[in-house]
């Protein structure tokens, strides 16, 4: 029996809430990885609720991949999400530059979780945007919303509804940053649809996949949509088809969680349509 790639999944774990880890675990193990997290931090349900229980991990986290060197694993993947301070970009970039020794071939796939609707999140601050461009520059891919885009490029947030050319303009420069591929998403240039944007440098080709909008707005799409190109990547699928199956997946899984009345901040219930991926 042929034995399942692994991945390495380094975000929080938010006990309820569809986002991160618990977004990540399933959505890659369906489509043939095992999925193997590496907490950043631990959450009894995500931060858009009134209140959680947070345990922040960072000082577990050396010790944590410590055990799995013993085992000798060799990762197809690294996927990153959430990281909550310098000094776990600091650890993180150390994992990366690890396991490159035993995989030099690994994926390194960074969805720089810093902020969204054109604020930071209570933990990004200045030096953590100038840490997160160094774990960028490590990265195959990186997966910046808007608001992450101008905290990584230091910009004035412009709002979600941004022209084609500005959208263009942005992912150049992130580019810059020293990953191969960028994809912006969440990019508004229509009222109605909601677009990514897809960059691969090598290439010097863009790739525009556009979805209906669907509203409100649910809390960890972005993480169901990472997950989903990071597996197709993964399985050696090109951006175009990858991107192409991420959107597809979170416009479904939104168009059929509104009309069950779902709310916003539950996020996505994407589990009934896993077998399509």
């Amino acid at each position: 029996m042929r034995k399942a790639p692994l991945v390495a999944a380094i975000n929080d774990l938010s006990g309820f809430g569809h986002c991160s880890l618990t977004v990540a675990l399933p959505i890659l193990s369906v489509m043939g990885f095992q999925c193997c997290p590496l907490p950043t931090a631990i959450l009894s349900n995500h931060t858009g609720y009134d209140s959680c229980y947070f345990e922040d991990f960072t000082a577990a986290m050396p010790q944590y991949f410590q055990e799995w060197q013993k085992l000798k694993l060799c990762f197809a993947g690294v996927y990153t999400g959430f990281i909550g301070s310098v000094q776990q970009v600091d650890i993180v970039c150390r994992i990366i530059g690890e396991l490159k020794q035993t995989n030099p071939e690994q994926l390194v796939f960074v969805d720089p979780v810093l902020g969204d609707n054109g604020s930071p999140y209570a933990t990004c601050d200045s030096e953590l945007c100038i840490a997160m461009k160094k774990l960028a520059a490590q990265a195959d891919v990186i997966t910046p919303n808007i608001t992450e885009a101008c905290l990584l490029l230091s910009r004035d947030y412009p709002g979600e509804h941004i022209d084609e050319a500005a959208a263009l303009k942005m992912v150049k420069e992130l580019a810059q940053l020293g990953s191969r591929r960028v994809v912006l998403t969440g990019v508004r240039v229509k009222p109605d649809t909601i677009a990514n944007l897809g960059f691969d440098v090598a290439e010097n080709h863009f790739y525009w996949v556009e979805e209906p909008m669907v509203e409100p707005g649910f809390a960890g799409s972005g993480d169901v949509f990472a997950s989903v190109l990071c597996g197709s990547l993964l399985l050696g699928q090109d951006m175009q088809q990858a991107l192409e199956k991420a959107a597809f997946f979170v416009y479904l899984s939104a168009k059929n969680t509104a009309a069950a009345g779902g709310l916003a901040k539950d996020g996505l219930d994407f589990e009934p349509y896993l077998k399509m991926l």
